[in-house]
């Protein structure tokens, strides 16, 4: 390039985008800066490269995010239906939350909690409401099938959906807590008839109690708020155990939309406005394939130890073992494995509605049945437990909504089975304990009195005799020959106190 009169040499422009025009680089500048560092390599190597970060970070920085919660994969066409069935319990809070993480992983278009419940533990539906709020595709909750029901903690569930619907034939509500060692609610339900989905204001109860019941109401309030339905029905669920049918609770606006089935539910929801995450969306077009999940082995097999009876017979089963274990110790087999069935059993116990006074009666039946063992009381705290333990299996359990098929005890068989066992195990004791009382004395004095011996030498007053193979020193009153039979009258210290056998008296014997 030629060089003008009194002009410097020519220089290259910066880089220039051919569709914006704007510069991409200052590369005059990467001149100047390169002539000046020129000198100094290992600081503009550094330099440059500490530039060049700079400029990726605020790239990196300047792109927009997704919005929060949100994953950035694509989502995969289908409908998930996650069932919510029986109580609500940890393990079934341990499933859902782990479908949730799945979803989170690759979100499908659409989840389905299939509801009926009628209820549960609260810390267990607070998992739940934890993952539905934070789940990265909507989910509608549905009440279904015919016959099914979202009572309790269910409400509470149904209503943080941001889509609900119900089945003809279903019902929700009842929805006041309830305290783990009672047996009525916190807040006392009106008693008399009133108008579907309306009550009246209980009374007011300890200040305990409407702090639990104001919490629940705050709670349930927000749910409603958050998803545009009824918060003033939602409040007369918690204060006054009020409950609706499927078509009350669509009139007042409890649910979204009625619907039979899946298939019939995924036509209502297509083209619907409802709010999620704070925005109004509309589902156009759903797919039609469906992915129905199922509880794994472990989830299962935890749900096969809270069952009342075997709950029941683990805890019964861990007491006797260790009370083996201190009774014999060293056998380290027993009290390990009552230790386990006690965890089992604690497990289980956490989660069935267990009646406190029957728990403790048990207890206390199997203490006196171990202190009759140890004491001997000849049969008085051994009767006296095996009646405690018996009514204490009576009452074991205690009535409950959210377990409202479970007696208040266990199975009949497993009571009959654990009375005759432990009745068993005390007339055992007691037999082996009457028959130690009058048995003869195997040792002492009492035991060597009529014992019959031979003289070893003749004597008078004092001598040896042998007696069952030992050699006791002996004293007698009559003259005693040498080869004689003589008879044990008494002891004294380690000498015994002996008369000689009559030849008239073994003819008699003989």
């Amino acid at each position: 390039m030629e060089r003008g009169p009194g002009r410097s040499p020519a220089r290259p422009v910066d880089s220039v985008d051919p569709r914006t025009g704007e510069a991409l680089f200052p590369l005059r500048f990467l001149r100047t800066s390169r002539a000046r560092l020129k000198g100094f390599p290992f600081m503009r190597r550094w330099l440059v490269l500490a530039v060049v970060l700079l400029c990726l970070g605020g790239t990196s920085a300047a792109i927009p995010a997704g919005p929060p919660g949100f994953p950035e994969r694509e989502k995969s066409h289908s409908v998930w239906v996650f069932p919510l069935a029986g109580p609500v319990t940890p393990p079934l809070a341990r499933s859902i939350h782990r479908w949730f993480r799945y979803a989170r992983e690759t979100p499908p278009e659409l989840i389905v909690l299939r509801i009926d419940t009628p209820g549960g533990l609260a810390k267990a539906m607070r998992s739940i409401l934890r993952d539905i709020l934070a789940s990265p595709v909507p989910v509608v909750g549905f009440v279904a099938p015919g016959g099914a029901r979202a009572a309790s903690a269910g409400t509470y569930i149904l209503y943080a959906c941001p889509l609900a619907a119900m089945a003809e034939g279903t019902n929700v509500g009842s929805a006041t807590p309830i305290p783990i060692g009672g047996d009525s609610p916190l807040v006392p339900t009106p008693s008399g008839p009133s108008s579907p989905g309306k009550g009246t204001r209980p009374a007011n109860g300890s200040a305990e109690d409407q702090k639990i019941v104001n919490d629940a109401v705050a709670s349930i309030r927000s749910l409603a708020q958050m998803n545009g339905r009824n918060a003033d029905w939602a409040e007369q669920a918690v204060r006054s155990a009020a409950n609706l049918s499927a078509r009350e609770a669509l009139k007042i606006h409890v649910v979204n939309f009625l619907a039979p089935d899946i298939p019939r539910l995924l036509l209502e929801v297509q083209g619907t406005p409802f709010r999620f995450r704070g925005q109004e969306i509309v589902l156009s077009s759903l797919p039609t394939a469906l992915r129905i999940f199922r509880p794994d082995w472990s989830e299962r097999w935890l749900g096969i130890l809270a069952q009342p009876d075997l709950a029941y017979l683990f805890f019964l089963a861990g007491m006797a073992l260790l009370a083996l274990e201190f009774s014999h110790p060293g056998l380290v087999l027993p009290g390990v494995a009552g230790v386990v069935l006690l965890i089992l059993a604690a497990f289980a116990l956490m989660i069935l509605p267990v009646n406190l006074a029957g728990l403790l009666l048990v207890v206390l039946g199997l203490f006196l049945m171990i202190l009759e063992a140890v004491v001997g009381a000849f049969g008085a705290l051994g009767a006296a437990g095996v009646v405690s333990l018996l009514l204490g299996s009576l009452f074991f359990y205690r009535p409950s909504p959210a377990w409202e098929d479970l007696p208040s005890h266990p199975g009949y068989p497993v009571l009959v089975l654990v009375t005759v066992a432990t009745s068993g195990l005390f007339l055992g004791i007691l037999r082996m304990a009457l028959k130690a009382r009058f048995q003869r004395p195997l040792t002492g004095a009492q035991a060597m009195a009529g014992t019959t011996g031979r003289a070893l030498e003749s004597f008078r007053e004092r001598g040896r005799i042998s007696l069952h193979g030992e050699i006791w020193w002996a004293t007698s009153t009559d003259p005693v020959a040498e080869g004689q039979d003589v008879r044990v009258l008494d002891m004294s210290g380690l000498t015994l106190v002996v008369e000689p056998v009559r030849k008239e008296e073994k003819r008699c014997v003989s």
